[in-house]
């Protein structure tokens, strides 16, 4: 009998804890969805609050936000970073997005809504500079570090001429905060970046890749039309400290 009333008071109290994730989600996502801009900021910051304070939004799926905001959600291999991205508007060429970070440092839960470029730099959104802008963030890799794991995020965007580029910057936490690794990639912050043409044909997967074994970045190369060479690669060698970038005859072709 003890038995079967623990299992019901178990099977209640998880009932209550989805419910209360479902609601808060379906209330935000009402919020952020308003035609009225002041209600739409209000409700990002009150959910950027909300998944700083319930660490069980780590793991919550956000379906309802998936499908109708067409919310992307990205998670570090270790669990401890989580980033969401979605589409707030488009016109004929560019896409605007919305970014909002969330990682777990030493028991504690951090987040921050706005570009994530801006959080992990530092430095001030600037309209004429698009990397300072939200962008979509597509996939974290992860270098597993004796003091620290290095965190490899992806992102990608479209100018105001309708080029698009996708690249990697490296991040570490640092104290609470999660912060960029400056000139990581042969001097500069990030890898990849180059503007390619979406012509319907590239595989935005391919774009970037990493070899943990190798310890080796792949990042997409360009010809002079600004097409993607399929299986073609720059790549950056990680010596522990910093990505290399080997020389040119050490481009690699590489067939999947």
């Amino acid at each position: 009998m003890k038995k079967t009333i623990l299992l019901f008071s178990i099977l209640a109290l998880l009932f209550s804890s989805c419910s209360k994730l479902e609601r808060n989600e379906k209330k935000y996502l009402d919020g952020i969805m308003s035609d009225d801009y002041e209600t739409s900021a209000q409700a990002m910051t009150e959910f950027t609050e909300w998944i700083k304070e319930d660490k069980s939004t780590m793991t919550y799926d956000f379906n309802l936000m998936r499908e109708k905001l067409g919310m992307k959600i990205v998670d570090s291999p270790d669990g401890k970073v989580r980033c969401y991205s979605w589409v707030t508007g488009r016109n004929d060429t560019t896409v605007n997005y919305a970014n909002v970070v969330q990682w777990l440092m030493n028991d504690q839960l951090v987040a921050y809504s706005g570009p994530i470029d801006v959080m992990l730099t530092g430095r001030k959104a600037n309209l004429a500079r698009q990397w300072s802008l939200a962008h979509s963030i597509d996939t974290i890799y992860q270098i597993d570090g004796p003091k620290e794991n290095i965190y490899l995020i992806q992102e990608s965007y479209i100018n105001e001429l309708g080029m698009s580029f996708s690249y990697v910057s490296a991040a570490v936490n640092r104290g609470l905060a999660l912060k960029i690794l400056p000139f990581c990639f042969n001097g500069i912050e990030t890898a990849g970046n180059r503007k390619y043409i979406d012509d319907g044909k590239v595989n935005k997967k391919e774009l970037i890749k990493w070899d943990a074994k190798a310890q080796e970045l792949y990042s997409y190369m360009t010809d002079d039309n600004d097409h993607v060479i399929p299986g073609q690669y720059e790549t950056f060698k990680f010596d522990k400290t910093q990505f290399v970038k080997l020389d040119e005859n050490n481009t690699n072709n590489i067939n999947n």
